[in-house]
């Protein structure tokens, strides 16, 4: 393993530390070294805090001439919550600059790289790319589309069913299943749900399992109203975003503890909704990353229409030989709801074994 990529290892490890209260800014570390010692590090805490370089440089203070910083996103150029790093970068005597990855969003996007050189400092661009790409995806996704990154959700029986024939989904995965599904609750700025989902289980769908101060937002899909709202997600803080119909008649009670907000969409001839105008909608409001947990139509109707960037899918060792099928009423096979996704990784759990697939390109 060569120095660079030893060490942008370590500035990811930095950058994850920020993992889940970044948004919508993307997760950054960084590591400063002279002569084969790390003098200082930093990362980016949350959206307004300083960022990673200026941590790290903070940090290296009088050890900063002819060193070499290592980080996993382009240093920016133009003011925002706070001032350029570029410049600062640049005056206090870093001989050399190693990156992951180009900032996409259009007020950098190889601006800082080119300020960088155009004061001598050496560049080096590239270094563990995929790995920084899959560390900032929510981000890259949302600034290049306009649209939130979507993580489809299920667990599965060993043949392949969500639930018993009964509808009866409990404990099909294990606790450690459903601990690593509470941290990407953690991670991500929403999660969503069908109308049957909440009127079953009537989940929080909050981070519970883990420590996670954030409250994501919660997405209901739910054509017709609630007959009533004495559900856990309603009475729990945060906001909720209910995607319905233009043409729903909604009256929300005014003593929720949650803000509710209606997205109202297009109604599609076979009854379905317009949820990739939902998304683009979300997107606008600042939601870059999505874990949908179902239920079964949802989510082939999110596949169907293409709007699935990742799916993660706990198998768990249970043989139920009859249930309920992943994607409902809607004609998409398992195969065909992974054909266009890669496998990224698969871990075992106790009892399970999740695997994750990236959609292609």
């Amino acid at each position: 393993m060569n120095d660079d990529i030893f060490y942008m290892k370590k500035v990811f490890e930095l950058a994850r530390l920020g993992e889940g209260f970044t948004s919508p800014n993307p997760m950054v570390g960084a590591v400063i070294v002279k002569g084969g010692r790390v003098v200082g590090i930093g990362y980016h805490k949350k959206k307004g805090d300083k960022h990673a370089e200026i941590r790290a440089i903070e940090d290296a203070v009088g050890h900063l001439e002819e060193s070499t910083l290592y980080i996993n996103l382009e240093p920016c150029i133009h003011y925002g919550s706070t001032p350029p790093c570029a410049p600062v970068v640049a005056q206090v005597g870093i001989k050399k600059v190693v990156i992951s990855n180009v900032d996409p969003n259009p007020l950098v996007n190889g601006k800082g790289i080119e300020y960088l050189r155009s004061k001598g400092i050496e560049v080096i661009t590239g270094v563990l790319e995929e790995e920084g790409y899959f560390l900032n995806r929510f981000f890259f996704h949302h600034i290049k589309t306009g649209f939130p990154y979507v993580i489809g959700k299920m667990a599965l029986s060993l043949d392949g069913f969500i639930a018993d024939k009964n509808g009866d989904s409990n404990w099909i995965s294990g606790e450690d299943s459903r601990t690593y599904v509470h941290k990407i609750r953690g991670e991500v700025d929403a999660v969503m749900v069908g109308k049957g989902t909440v009127e079953k289980d009537n989940p929080s769908l909050l981070p519970r399992l883990v420590y996670s101060p954030k409250i994501p937002a919660r997405i209901v899909v739910a054509k017709k109203p609630f007959i009533n709202f004495d559900y856990q997600i309603f009475n729990s803080g945060g906001i909720i975003y209910i995607i319905t119909t233009k043409n729903s008649k909604w009256q929300i009670p005014g003593n929720l503890k949650a803000e509710v907000e209606l997205i109202e969409v297009d109604e599609f001839e076979d009854g379905g909704m317009n949820l990739k105008e939902a998304l683009l909608a979300l997107g606008s409001k600042g939601v870059q990353s999505i874990l949908c947990e179902g239920g079964s139509f949802l989510m082939g109707e999110l596949l169907k229409h293409g709007l699935v960037q990742e799916l993660v899918i706990f198998y768990s060792n249970l043989i139920l030989g009859e249930g309920v099928k992943p994607f409902g009423s809607v004609s998409v096979s398992m195969e065909n709801a992974i054909r266009n996704f890669k496998l990224y990784e698969r871990l075992n759990f106790q009892n399970d074994t999740m695997v994750r697939f990236l959609k292609n390109g």
